[in-house]
């Protein structure tokens, strides 16, 4: 295994299927199912999701190059965890200053934990093996991880996270519910 080339070619798939997610809810219609995986909305959550979604992307591509790692799932794992804490980190410490968000620190924010992601992914296949605890820990985490992306858009907690700043809104059903009241004042013209 190259570490470089791992590192580069993971940080270069999750920024780029993480900016053309970004768009692909509202291409599709505003379709449920792309929500999954799409960015709903411009909370801090929903740009963690479309970092979780390049790496899901990655996994499916790099299980075949390098699953017979015996590190393989415990790196995975980490670098699940590693846009979660990050881009948070980065978006509200900057905004502390700013009072608002700076479109090109977004962006360069998002690759800077698509980055960290890979060099952890990377830097955990390195390792000696870990052993069964680390394959537990990780199972874990991994599942924690993936139940968050499949069901906080649906079920957004209401705080700070997962909060639309240009909408005050959370989630998808919050905001397709301006659809759904367009929808009905349509119908009651009709």
């Amino acid at each position: 295994m190259n570490f470089w080339l791992v590192v580069g070619l993971e940080t270069v798939a999750i920024s780029i299927i993480g900016s053309v997610l970004h768009f692909t809810y509202a291409w599709s219609g505003k379709n449920k199912f792309v929500a999954i995986f799409s960015a709903v909305n411009e909370s801090t959550w929903e740009h963690i999701k479309l970092a979780l979604s390049g790496i899901f992307c990655c996994t499916l591509v790099d299980v075949w190059f390098l699953g017979d790692n015996p590190n393989y799932w415990v790196a995975r794992s980490v670098s699940f965890v590693v846009p979660v804490l990050v881009i948070p980190a980065i978006f509200y410490t900057y905004t502390s200053w700013t009072k608002r968000p700076i479109l090109p620190v977004d962006i360069s924010s998002f690759v800077v934990a698509a980055l960290l992601c890979s060099l952890a992914f990377a830097g955990v296949l390195v390792l000696p093996p870990i052993g069964e605890m680390g394959g537990i820990v990780s199972i874990v985490i991994s599942v924690t991880i993936i139940a968050m992306y499949l069901l906080l858009t649906k079920f957004p907690l209401h705080m700070f996270l997962f909060r639309d700043p240009i909408t005050g809104k959370y989630g998808y059903d919050e905001h397709n519910e301006r659809r759904k009241i367009s929808q009905r004042k349509t119908r009651k013209r009709s």
